[in-house]
């Protein structure tokens, strides 16, 4: 048997260190788990951050027993009712989509999860994660850095922000990174409000639902000079770019990145529009953005733009997909409200970092 040996996953400015042993530790099976959940056996669970996600969605909905079977890890109740944790991003898509899974047309590697939960329980999921490897192996630690207290410490519960374990290399060595919580709404560059998603957490497959899942990706915008023009095309991105007259001639507005147009094109080849499970909802995204017409517009143009690079979608797709995702796009953009105002400058939220999102 090898002798266990400490890892340095993180030292902070001051010195301090964060360390796991090795080998990492997982005494749970993420398959047996995705089943007790109720969710697809095509979610591929080789992707680390899906194995951990079906882990963390178990553990929430069963918070309120956590303490009985896992005394060593929680010394007392963690809520006194399951925690809704609602994926969104590239984990949520993957759930959803087979097409977004090893093997589908449109799989891709994700280096994390992206999480939301109501407000009233974030500080229960967030301390749910923090104990994580204490119950389920060192495989789920997340910890806190300096910078993460500082983060949380100015959010006031509204957000949280933590470092944990996202993979694990060849030689056994595990990798990290720094995840947001979100509670109650994902607010980027447009706030997607989720609060009547939590109580269909089941239903939703443990997600924020395809409607706001597509709008969660195609919240995505932002400007750039108009000389970065040259720099976008030496990185083959001019599919990012938007066409909107009305805006500043000296400026281009950018769109999704290829991620995030992947994962809303599987979104629309796994799902027809319609009402009912499983389905896309025209009319409820329709009055989603009909409260807010500067997020209509950001949708809109980003729908619009993967319908019209279909050079770029066929890189990705056969031709029949190619038209099954563009018609199912174009009969969504014949719901979405008419937008008669016109912005030459940022009709988006310019107060937040550059959005990334799994």
């Amino acid at each position: 048997m090898s002798a266990k040996k400490k890892f340095v996953l993180y030292q902070d400015l001051d010195g301090t260190t964060y360390d796991v042993e090795l080998p990492l530790t997982s005494n749970v099976d993420a398959a047996e788990l995705r089943e007790n959940l109720g969710l697809p056996s095509y979610i591929d669970l080789s992707y680390f951050p899906m194995k951990s996600a079906m882990v963390t969605l178990w553990a929430a909905v069963n918070a309120p027993k956590l303490h009985e079977v896992y005394p060593q890890a929680f010394e007392k109740r963690v809520s006194k009712k399951p925690i809704p944790a609602l994926l969104f991003g590239g984990a949520a898509v993957k759930i959803h989509c087979k097409s977004a899974n090893a093997g589908g047309s449109l799989a891709r590697s994700i280096h994390d999860t992206d999480f939301v939960v109501p407000k009233k329980q974030g500080l229960d999921f967030y301390r749910l994660l923090l104990n994580m490897d204490k119950a389920f192996g060192t495989q789920y630690m997340s910890f806190l850095t300096k910078n993460d207290k500082r983060f949380n410490a100015w959010r006031h519960g509204e957000r949280y922000r933590l470092t944990t374990i996202n993979g694990i290399k060849k030689d056994g060595t595990p990798t990290i990174t720094v995840i947001d919580l979100f509670c109650d709404r994902i607010e980027l560059r447009h706030k997607v409000e989720v609060k009547e998603e939590f109580e269909l957490y089941k239903e939703n497959l443990y997600t924020i639902g395809l409607e706001r899942l597509i709008l969660s990706k195609a919240q995505f915008i932002f400007d750039l000079p108009k000389e970065k023009m040259k720099e976008i095309r030496k990185y083959g991105e001019e599919y990012r770019v938007l066409s909107y007259p009305p805006y500043a001639e000296d400026k281009i507005i950018i769109g999704m990145e290829e991620k995030d147009m992947k994962d809303v094109c599987s979104v629309f080849l796994d799902h027809e529009i319609g009402r009912g499970p499983e389905k896309i909802d025209a009319e409820k995204i329709r009055k989603i953005l009909k409260k807010d017409k500067k997020f209509a517009l950001t949708v809109m143009l980003n729908l619009r733009n993967i319908v019209e690079r279909q050079d770029t979608l066929k890189k990705w797709m056969s031709k029949n997909e190619v038209s099954t995702v563009t018609e199912r796009i174009e009969a969504l953009l014949k719901k979405l409200p008419t937008i008669d105002k016109k912005w030459n400058k940022p009709w988006w939220n310019t107060a937040v970092e550059t959005p990334v999102i799994e």
